[in-house]
């Protein structure tokens, strides 16, 4: 046997026996970045606008100064309506968020359709800060981010204090981020 045959013999007897190590961890790890993702709004590029025209209707309400928190609660109303409300800073009362037709359309279609419904991964909290708005659902496991200096974020839904969070670029300005337990 000359060399050359004996070199690819050698390369593929050393690669089939690493795939023969590694063939049990690769199921797990291939479930493991495909669940790390299941939450994540699918069809971002479709429904992109309608974010946008909600991240503006939020700041808009953010930068009024009267928000107790940084959050808006989504509702769902029994009649099938939908609206926001925050608590009021004055009164502790929760105030409902005028919205325009325009601002109302956007919001029932990220919530029917960009949203996975089962598991809790309903769109139920809106997070306005300075620079960045959260769309969280409702198992809080994860969350897309608007950014308005385009930094990856930092921080992702404050309530969780253990754990950290992986983020994932999806255009400028926004990102997917996945709570992960520690």
């Amino acid at each position: 046997m000359d060399l050359m045959k004996k070199v690819k013999l050698l390369l593929i007897v050393i690669i089939s026996f690493s795939l023969l190590l590694i063939s049990p961890f690769l199921p797990g790890t291939i479930m493991y970045f495909t669940s790390l993702w299941e939450y994540k709004v699918d069809d971002f590029d479709t429904f992109k606008k309608d974010f946008q025209t909600i991240v503006n209707l939020a700041y808009r309400e953010f930068n009024k100064g009267q928000m107790m928190e940084s959050y808006i609660v989504v509702n769902e109303n029994p009649d099938g309506t939908v609206n926001l409300e925050y608590e009021d800073v004055n009164t502790e009362d929760f105030v409902e968020v005028k919205m325009s037709k325009k601002e109302q359309e956007s919001l029932k279609k990220i919530l029917e359709k960009a949203f996975h419904q089962g598991d809790m991964a309903y769109l139920s909290l809106i997070r306005v800060y300075k620079n960045q708005v959260e769309f969280e659902i409702e198992n809080g496991q994860y969350s897309l981010i608007y950014r308005k200096d385009d930094h990856k974020p930092k921080f992702v839904n404050t309530s969780y204090t253990k754990g950290t969070f992986k983020t994932k670029k999806i255009s400028n300005h926004w990102y997917h981020a996945r709570f992960v337990e520690d």
